[in-house]
């Protein structure tokens, strides 16, 4: 018995159009420049559709945490103030099942998604990008639910990853779908599936500015798609609302008071110095990884191995989240917790550099073998310790005046800003996720220091180095939607002899002399080039030769001069 649904009909929404009153509400797909007024229903309806997904995967998360982890294995990590207010971390009343957990969770979540949808398997946010570029109305809906069900099980059993890499592509794809639902163009549908990727990572990090410049900087590694920010900037609003609504305003990594009298010129020193070292994480982080997802991409084809490659990879994980804090899960409660002064302090040096190594090694054994999970949030982590670890070694040589906070916020900026290509995004969400716009200063300095250490590295290999011609040659078209002209694509070619006589402005021109005559041979003037016909009763004729083809014989009467 066949199980395939059986269609009468053709599936493209473009055979089945909208109401009226409705497609009036979205861009026309025939049209060849997008008002922003015409986005302003997809933009916000998009970005609320993408803030309950962020919605349901924060959910999920926790109580995934709290039934497998905290339950089941007695482990119990760190917490944000998002999360329901901080908490430190509770070492495991039972070690030896907090492996078991792990692996267990990432072999129902890989079994899961090799089931239903493979291409939620890994990180979600190269997956959209390359779905933008390549097929942007093609994301299927089942993926969403499946990317939601294998994240959830995967990160909330103890795998390193981040919540927004499934973010992206459960938004992403809500995007695609309303895209292909209301029938828009191949360029409307990039839109609709950047906007929805910015709004679901700026829900879930609950920075809406920085989500949109997320989304106009992540597609090029060169360039910045400043034509979809308006539009981003309406659906990250939205989704920033409906997460609100649901889960509280407050900062990702909570409030926290200045610590210290500010900065001077030691700090300034300091910072640039945790910018190179941050440079160095992200290329440590980015290497390893696809060290990890190359080698398992060529080796591990059968399915049953590439369900059984996350589960062993899990075993290892859970091993050395018994060793190091913060590795266990997303990591975003130690991010938290390295910004207080008192904590940061009590910790072994040693310890604060096996933070960030360790983060590394477990991002890239959850998700480099096939886990489903983010690595964008894990790079932040990194760069958390990383900072943390430059502040502990400067207050031995009495470099800062100021805590931890402002190392930990720029360390998270410069080590995944110039990795993703997207450094102005990620450090307006570092500094979102505390609150504290007085430390984009800084920011931009480290920033600036990683950039000169990562080079040409970058963690999404989907990305182009900028945008195609073809793309670009669009650029006339915000402009003329701002302006309200009309713009006619690829007009059609007017044959030269079909054309009307255009005449210039001014006076008429001069009649030109007539072709002398040589013993009743009428002679050319030099330099002609138009054909007109000579009639031998016509009398005198101004204008330009005839062309020896067309010349009269020599028995016919030459016309006279004028």
């Amino acid at each position: 018995m066949s199980w395939k649904r059986k269609t009468t009909g053709p599936r493209s929404t473009a055979e089945r159009p909208l109401p009226r009153s409705v497609a009036r509400l979205f861009p026309a797909p025939e049209a060849s420049a997008d008002p922003l007024s015409r986005w302003i229903v997809p933009a916000l309806l998009i970005g609320a559709v993408a803030g309950l997904g962020a919605v349901a995967l924060f959910g999920l998360l926790h109580l995934g945490t709290e039934l497998l982890l905290e339950n089941i294995a007695g482990f119990r990590p760190y917490r944000t103030s998002a999360e329901g207010g901080f908490r430190e971390l509770v070492p495991s009343e039972r070690p030896w099942a907090v492996p078991l957990v792990a692996a267990g969770g990432a072999l129902l979540a890989t079994a899961f998604a090799v089931w239903l949808a493979p291409e939620a398997r890994g990180h979600g946010t190269d997956s959209a990008i390359a779905a933008a570029h390549h097929d942007p109305s093609g994301m299927r809906g089942r993926t969403t639910v499946v990317k939601l069900v294998a994240s959830a099980l995967t990160l909330g059993s103890g795998g390193s990853g981040g919540t927004e890499g499934p973010a992206a592509q459960i938004s992403a794809a809500f995007g695609s779908v309303i895209a292909r639902r209301t029938g828009m163009s191949r360029r409307q549908a990039r839109t609709a599936l950047v906007i929805g990727l910015a709004s679901g990572v700026g829900a879930i990090f609950q920075a809406p500015l920085g989500g949109a410049l997320l989304g106009a900087e992540l597609l090029y590694r060169r360039e910045m798609d400043a034509r979809v920010l308006p539009k981003a900037l309406l659906a990250a609003c939205s989704g920033w609302l409906v997460f609100g609504a649901c889960y509280g305003f407050a900062p990702v990594l909570g409030r926290h008071s200045a610590d210290g009298p500010g900065f001077g010129a030691g700090d300034f020193v300091l910072i640039a110095v945790t910018g190179l070292l941050c440079g160095l994480a992200g290329r440590l982080y980015t290497g390893a990884f696809y060290a990890v997802h190359l080698r398992t991409e060529d080796r591990v084809r059968s399915v049953p191995a590439r369900i059984a490659a996350p589960a062993a990879a899990a075993l290892l994980v859970g091993v050395l989240g018994l060793l190091v804090p913060g590795v266990l899960g997303t990591g975003y409660g130690l991010m938290e917790a390295l910004t207080d002064r008192e904590l940061v302090a009590g910790l072994p040096v040693l310890m604060l550099l096996a933070i960030p190594l360790a983060k590394i090694a477990g991002t890239a054994l959850t998700v480099g073998s096939g886990g489903s999970g983010g690595i964008f949030g894990p790079c932040m982590v990194v760069g958390a310790g990383t900072g943390a670890l430059a502040w502990r070694l400067g207050e031995a040589l009495h470099l800062p005046s100021a805590g931890p906070l402002p190392y930990v916020v720029v360390g998270m900026a410069a080590c995944l800003g110039p990795v993703a290509n997207a450094p102005l995004g990620v450090l307006v969400m570092a500094t979102e996720m505390v609150a504290d716009a007085s430390l984009l200063g800084p920011g931009m300095l480290a920033v600036l220091c990683a950039s000169a250490v990562t080079g040409r590295t970058t963690l999404y290999r989907s990305q182009l180095e900028r945008r195609p011609r073809e793309t670009a040659e669009e650029q006339d078209e915000a402009t003329e939607s701002r302006s309200g002209t009309a713009h006619t694509p690829n007009p059609v070619p007017v044959p030269a002899a079909a054309r009307p006589p255009v005449r210039e402005p001014g006076p008429p021109p001069e009649p030109k002399p007539t072709p002398a005559t040589t013993n009743g041979t009428t002679m050319a003037a030099a330099g002609s080039t138009t054909d007109p016909v000579a009639d031998p009763a016509a009398g005198p004729v101004a204008g330009p030769a005839v062309p020896p083809a067309a010349q009269p014989s020599s028995s016919a009467p030459a016309c006279a001069p004028d």
